[in-house]
């Protein structure tokens, strides 16, 4: 199964191989029983091979050149090597190894849930449009340009409007004085929509007109602002179609949180160090 939006990732190979090892392999092999090579009598079987074509070449195994094929197959058998070397020398008891593993396992896991759950439960075209409504306010509205000068003190950036008002350049003081990193281009935002701005920040856009620079400095989290109101837009919607893979990811986001919310809320989760008892 091609893991969807959730993607199959290198590491997955690696703990599939690492995890692996003649003991652990049944006569109902999950992986096949077909097999591409035996190391030391650990198989590498045609599922194992063809996941791990997907997740490094993008690729099925039958679609393989004959050079890819090699190389993978060559790839899959160091690996192979190096993991039997790893069990014999004990690192698959040392703790860190140990959690990348089963990392790499709950990862792998969740993602295959997570698809399972959306090829059971799909998107809906009702589900989309209620979606877009929602969301409507956050792909239109207002826009801004604006550039600003970012210091440390307060008097320094009165200082800095002191010396606007005398005819000082701004792009100017920005390249000079800013400490933010949009300093080095003049203090340039580029174009924003002010939900995207901290609150203080976005009050003060809002209020400004064209061409005008805030007389007061702006304080937030980040320092003092001096900003710089360059032009103003206001932005339409977008129709459903042309956002329609935005939503569907956002819609299937939320429903793997509900999921989950309805998963915790049927377990026994247990903060910290206590040891539930299991009757």
């Amino acid at each position: 199964m091609l893991y969807r939006n959730f993607g199959i990732v290198f590491s997955l190979g690696l703990a599939a191989i690492a995890g692996c090892s003649p003991e652990a392999a049944t006569e109902a092999d999950p992986l096949g029983e077909g097999r591409v090579a035996t190391v030391n009598g650990a198989p590498i079987q045609d599922g194992l091979f063809g996941v791990y074509s997907l997740g490094r070449l993008q690729k099925e195994a039958e679609f393989l050149t004959d050079e890819e094929y090699d190389a993978l197959l060559e790839e899959l058998i160091e690996f192979r090597l190096l993991a039997r070397a790893a069990e014999q020398q004990g690192l698959v008891e040392e703790s860190e190894l140990a959690a990348q593993l089963e990392i790499q396992r709950l990862q792998a896991l969740a993602r295959a849930m997570a698809t399972s759950y959306l090829d059971e439960n799909p998107v809906t075209e009702a589900e989309l449009q209620l979606a877009y409504q929602q969301n409507i306010d956050a792909l239109s509205g207002p826009q801004y340009k604006a550039r600003h000068i970012l210091v440390d003190a307060e008097e320094d950036a009165i200082a800095i409007v002191e010396e606007l008002g005398q005819g000082a350049d701004f792009q100017e003081l920005a390249r000079t004085r800013s400490t933010g990193p949009s300093g080095p281009s003049g203090g340039d935002l580029g174009w924003f929509s002010p939900d995207t701005m901290v609150a203080p920040f976005a009050a003060a856009v809002r209020e400004m007109e064209i061409g005008t620079y805030t007389t007061e400095p702006v304080a937030t989290r980040f320092g003092w602002h001096v900003i710089l109101l360059e032009d103003f837009a206001q932005q339409e919607p977008p129709g459903l179609d042309a956002v329609r893979d935005e939503i569907q990811s956002f819609v299937e986001q939320r429903k793997i949180a509900e999921y989950i919310e309805e998963l915790r809320e049927a377990a026994d989760v247990t903060i910290g160090e206590e040891v539930p008892e299991i009757e």
